[in-house]
């Protein structure tokens, strides 16, 4: 009895645990400015400005899927994301967001 009392709690503190997760990355609507296309060490990727920021400029590197965000876009482009911003990284910009889910607003 005590072995099934812990492992339905157990699996409800693991199911718990995977919604707080997916709630913690909030989903916002930003504009894709375009290719980041400066000179300098850190610079590249897309700039991308996030509507709850106060139009601050962030970079993006698409290098965790495909998103469909090609150059043959026609920037600025509007899209609702899912992201959370990456620390510890160089950057050019306000910092570097990392995008989890990306939808393109027609």
């Amino acid at each position: 009895m005590k072995k099934l009392i812990f492992s339905l709690f157990l699996a409800t503190c693991l199911i718990s645990a995977c919604n707080k997760e997916m709630e913690t990355d909030p989903v916002s609507t930003a504009i894709i400015n375009g290719y980041d296309l400066r000179l300098c060490a850190c610079c590249g990727g897309l700039l991308i400005s996030l509507d709850s920021t106060n139009n601050d400029v962030y970079q993006w590197y698409q290098k965790n899927g495909d998103f469909g965000v090609t150059y043959l876009d026609t920037f600025p482009l509007q899209v609702k994301i899912r992201y959370h911003l990456v620390n510890n990284t160089c950057f050019a910009s306000k910092g570097e967001i990392e995008i989890n889910e990306l939808k393109k607003i027609k």
